[in-house]
């Protein structure tokens, strides 16, 4: 019989996958250059919920000392995480916040202030080194659903009463709102209503419907900021889809993903995941889909896969520095990307089950022991706050389909999967005899001690499934090996 490899090659979904090097599914995987690797389940590393929920709101401060501050968000209060769980940090003047429903805190540091806003509320501001509570950030700055730091100014977006328009701060004074007194002043777009504001040193002013960059005009008292519009006709679906990794714009609008660097604009969804995106995300709700980065080559965008979903339910995975994509099945309330508080290893109390440090559930170098370290966290559907650090999740890729023998069906005898891990592994494959049948899948069936499963079959058109199940040890599945030959003669 002849072995050939079928490869779990790049997933595009959208692209026609008889005889393609393109994989057909690849959920709860990263995308490497040639292989998928696992993705670690949300692991909670204190045993104490957010108080009040759900969270719409969850951020990280890097104190003076190097040390860093989790701030996270309901609709009515705002807390810090402590070791001993979470601190009310809500304002002492005001009483309960008022986050409208589909909105969620935006928030920026400047210096020492943690800046943060919605539309319901004045902008809260919180001194990360010495503060308490939250207070509103004085100057009396418009009420916006978006702030940023860009440059020496903070910048809001989307701004109560003025959707059109942007406000900044005096230079290096985010109490300064007094339009012309130290370069403060405001900016109004004509064409569409601004999402909001991402970038550093240069920003991007982000609308429905254009996209602009901003860049400070030093010595200019007149202009201050020049504006440019790089982009028309398409802008972010979502005032909280969208960021930025250096000086690039990551962004979803209505007809899929996009990235910006200056003025180029790439359609990095294009032929590639899309459709599947706008098919099997809940439409009513792509205006609340959540960008989030990674320290790592990734980004990812939190959707709700349907009506019912309750949480973001579903992420689109995209590897920037191969331009692959894959997506994830990981439930949250909310995500971001987080510095961590460190856990102190002599002190009790701080481990969900385990004051002994007993048991495997973290390892000791667990993002829950070691502070500082930038990874991708989410408040649970528990409301527990969790880091990308558990064991892994259940992975899921699939062959293109193929045919084995042109021209002819072909015997599958034997399949061995090409996976460095994953023991109990289980491999599916479906089959069917031309392309207007449906494909009938077989039973998945385990690895034997030869590390290959017998799985029979006989079929013009084969696919692969593997599934690796939750919690195990593997490092890179690259594809399946089959063992097939002709069935039958041809006519």
């Amino acid at each position: 019989m002849t072995k050939m490899p079928l490869q779990f090659g790049e997933w595009r979904p959208d692209l026609a996958l008889l005889d393609s090097q393109w994989a057909a599914i690849a959920d709860n995987v990263f995308p490497g250059s040639n292989s998928y690797k696992p993705i670690p389940s949300l692991l909670p590393f204190t045993a104490a919920a957010l108080p009040t929920g759900p969270a719409v709101g969850l951020t990280a401060a890097r104190r003076a000392d190097g040390s860093w501050a989790i701030y996270a968000g309901s609709r009515t209060r705002l807390y810090r995480f402590s070791l001993a769980g979470w601190t009310d940090v809500t304002r002492t003047t005001g009483g309960d916040y008022h986050v409208p429903v589909g909105q969620a805190w935006s928030a920026t540091q400047f210096g020492s202030n943690l800046v943060i806003c919605q539309t319901g509320d004045p902008v809260q501001t919180i001194d990360v080194d010495s503060g308490t509570n939250f207070a509103a950030l004085g100057g009396s700055p418009p009420a916006a659903r978006n702030c940023k730091q860009i440059g020496d100014f903070l910048v809001l977006g989307g701004l109560v009463g003025s959707p059109r328009k942007i406000a900044w701060s005096g230079l290096n004074n985010i109490t300064q709102w007094t339009i012309g007194l130290n370069l403060s002043d405001v900016q109004e777009f004509p064409d569409n209503p601004v999402q909001g504001v991402a970038g550093s040193e240069v920003g991007y002013v982000v609308c429905d419907r254009s996209i602009y960059v901003m860049q400070f005009l030093p010595g200019d008292i007149t202009y201050i900021f020049n504006f440019s519009r790089v982009v028309k006709d398409r802008g972010a679906v979502s005032e909280f889809g969208f960021g930025t990794v250096a000086d690039t714009l990551y962004f979803l609008a209505e007809d899929g993903f996009y990235s910006l660097t200056g003025s180029n604009l790439a359609a990095i969804g294009q032929d590639k995941c899309n459709e599947f995106f706008l098919a099997n995300s809940d439409v009513d709700r792509r205006n609340v889909v959540r960008f989030v980065p990674s320290n790592k080559p990734f980004v990812v965008w939190a959707f709700h896969s349907t009506s019912a979903a309750q949480t973001y339910d579903r992420v689109m995975i995209y590897n920037w520095s191969n331009q692959r994509w894959a997506t994830g099945t990981i439930a949250a309330q909310i995500y971001a990307q987080l510095g961590s508080v460190g856990l102190d290893l002599d002190t009790t109390g701080t481990e969900t089950g385990d004051a002994l440090l007993d048991s495997t559930a973290k390892g000791l170098d667990s993002f829950a022991y070691i502070g500082g370290r930038p990874l991708i966290c989410g408040i649970d559907p528990n409301g527990l706050l969790c880091a990308l650090q558990g064991p892994n999740l259940s992975a899921t890729v699939e062959t293109a389909e193929a045919h084995l023998v042109p021209g002819a069906r072909a015997f599958i005898s034997e399949v061995y999967p090409l996976i460095d891990g994953g023991a109990t592994s289980i491999v599916a494959s479906a089959t069917r005899e031309r392309l207007e049948d449906t494909p009938v899948w077989g039973s998945p069936l385990p690895l034997e001690i030869t590390g290959s499963i017998p799985l029979f079959s006989s079929s013009r058109l084969h696919r692969f499934r593997m599934t690796v199940p939750a919690g195990e040890t593997w490092t890179n599945a690259q594809g399946v090996m089959v063992e097939a030959q002709q069935d039958g003669t041809v006519a």
